[in-house]
């Protein structure tokens, strides 16, 4: 009998505890539910895997058509969300041209941005972006010339053709301000478009290269709007050991544009400056002298606000150093450093 009572009991419990556990999953699902933006939720996206696709194709109407010779049209994403002011919901679609013998190769992207008026697809804004230079598209639109970082002065691509394989788009609010921008990138290089006093228009971009990082947008200080950081690997010497110095460009939204902020990266980051100094010193050991590294300590000492070593260092760059980029960078910086 004590048995008896003592399973209906255990029984009893479990019943609770279920309950309990089934409770406390609905309000979790309530609770993400809640927690979940609205911008976030309401973005449906489609990938293409063919160049083939009847419903990717219709969209290559809105380009050259037809495409230059050697070239054919391939669309890779489309999104539809609300990525300006108005009630209704945009469509975008990235599209590339494909002119190349390698497999899904490209070498132009193109940004579409369309309306629905009455069932009927019409272009509200087209970008041009990620050009490989190899052809000569007319396609009415805004060309987004995708620029090296301030201070990383190597031509982008030179020789990488493999560069232009990937590429796709996201849409996230990066500068808080409640609607959607476009995030686009691909292997080796991010442009930014965003909705801003009644246009779509590019409000940053920058070419990337690096072995080690990628682009990406993170909120480094919780305030509801995104950093960009772009990455480059700075060609110094053909030397294994001291071939490449990792550099970050960080961009900070300002309220109408993003502006570099390198200080932010540099000011403090004793790591970067004392594997920095080691890499000259091997190259002044191996080479005797070797500028570009004499560049880029002045100027993580300019960001440190270390006047004295930075004028040392951008100084030895104006007198000796070869290329023409670097020595009128060092001048630019040596104006703007305090008298001695």
């Amino acid at each position: 009998m004590m048995y008896k009572k003592t399973k209906i009991v255990s029984k009893y419990f479990q019943c609770i505890l279920l309950g309990l556990a089934i409770s406390l999953i609905f309000s979790v699902l309530s609770v993400n539910a809640e927690t979940e933006t609205p911008a976030d939720s309401d973005v449906e996206y489609k990938g293409y895997d063919v160049p083939i696709d009847p419903e990717g194709r219709k969209y290559h109407r809105f380009l050259q058509f037809p495409a230059p010779q050697g070239a054919s049209y391939d669309t890779r994403k489309k999104a539809i969300a609300n990525i300006d002011d108005t009630p209704e919901k945009e469509t975008i679609v990235l599209m590339v041209a494909e002119a190349g013998e390698e497999w899904r190769q490209w070498c132009q992207a193109f940004l579409l941005i369309a309306e629905s008026e009455a069932g009927v697809l019409k272009k509200k804004d087209l970008f041009k972006l990620f050009d490989a230079g190899t052809h000569d598209f007319d396609v009415p639109g805004k060309n987004i010339e995708v620029r090296n970082p301030p201070f990383v002065f190597r031509e982008p691509w030179s020789g990488e053709s493999w560069a232009f394989k990937s590429v796709g788009f996201e849409l996230v609010d990066l500068t808080g301000d409640g609607i959607l921008d476009i995030w686009v990138e691909h292997a080796r290089g991010v442009a930014v478009i965003s909705f801003q006093n009644g246009e779509f228009k590019e409000i940053c971009s920058g070419y990337a290269y690096s072995r080690e990082h990628s682009p990406e947008y993170v909120d480094l200080d919780n305030d509801g709007t995104y950093e960009i950081k772009i990455p480059r690997s700075i060609f110094m010497i053909d030397n294994p050991p001291i071939r490449y110095v990792q550099w970050m460009s960080l961009y900070e939204w300002d309220g109408t544009a993003y502006v570099l902020n390198n200080e932010r990266v540099y000011a403090e980051n004793d790591e970067f400056l004392i594997r920095l100094l080691r890499q000259y010193n091997a190259a002044l050991i191996l080479y005797g002298r070797y500028e570009p590294y004499s560049f880029y300590i002045g100027l993580v000492f300019y960001y440190r606000g270390n006047t004295a070593m930075a004028r040392r260092y951008l100084q030895s760059v104006v007198k000796h150093a070869e290329k023409q980029d670097y020595i009128q960078a060092a001048e630019s910086l040596l104006k703007k450093l305090s008298p001695e």
